[in-house]
């Protein structure tokens, strides 16, 4: 798992965090600001993956003048849901409950909004991909990119930001006879340029894995000629 940056601890602020072992057997405790939680991974040989945070922001209880029996109060009633309470609890988005992988990952998906533009590589090679592709498609995390077909092929790929290899696959649209043909001179193409094929759920597909995207760029230009 990659180690969370400063700044998404930073947005955590003060925080409360436990670790639970795979059996689900509650191990530790503890509270801190920074990367505090991360300080046991040493010391007490615990793995990051079974870390969780248990509150975030507890900083916001200290406007409060009794905020001790206040964030305890608060805490009680987003962790029990008591039938007769009216309010619901001050400052419940502080109390997560979620494991720490999953609150970074969400982090790391804030830092880049794909609805914001298009990938940088789409439009620095433009010119690569213009009348080429059939379908993107965008969402908070991946671009996908599906080509228009080059002799009854078609080459995609799902790219994140937050990877470095790529996946990319090529389907076939032939009928079977003729698709395996195809399949077998598109396999030895690939080899001869040092890609390993493997299937990718159908039998009209492989797929090889791409170092990067501007290594998949490349791969798309050859394609097309």
């Amino acid at each position: 798992m990659e180690k969370p940056s400063g700044e998404f601890f930073a947005r955590l602020g003060q925080y409360v965090y436990k670790y639970v072992d795979e059996n689900g057997n509650l191990l530790y405790v503890g509270k801190g600001n920074g990367d505090r939680c991360l300080s046991h991974l040493k010391s007490k040989k615990y793995k990051m993956e079974n870390c969780s945070i248990v509150a975030r922001n507890l900083e916001k209880f200290e406007e409060k003048k009794d905020w001790q029996s206040f964030l305890l109060e608060s805490y009680l009633i987003a962790t029990e849901s008591p039938e007769q309470n009216s309010v619901s609890g001050h400052y419940k988005e502080c109390f997560v409950m979620a494991s720490l992988s999953d609150l970074f990952s969400d982090f790391k998906a804030e830092q880049y909004d794909n609805f914001e533009t298009l990938p940088q590589w789409y439009i620095e090679n433009y010119d690569t991909f213009r009348g080429r592709i059939r379908e993107i498609k965008i969402n908070s995390t991946t671009t996908f990119m599906l080509s228009n077909a080059r002799n009854a092929i078609y080459m995609m790929w799902y790219w994140s930001p937050n990877e470095e290899q790529v996946k990319v696959t090529f389907e076939i649209n032939q009928d079977r006879e003729r698709m395996l043909q195809t399949q077998e001179k598109l396999i030895g193409l690939l080899a001869s340029k040092g890609y390993e094929t493997f299937p990718d759920g159908k039998e009209s597909k492989v797929a090889i894995n791409v170092q990067n995207i501007h290594d998949v760029i490349e791969l798309f230009a050859d394609f097309w000629k």
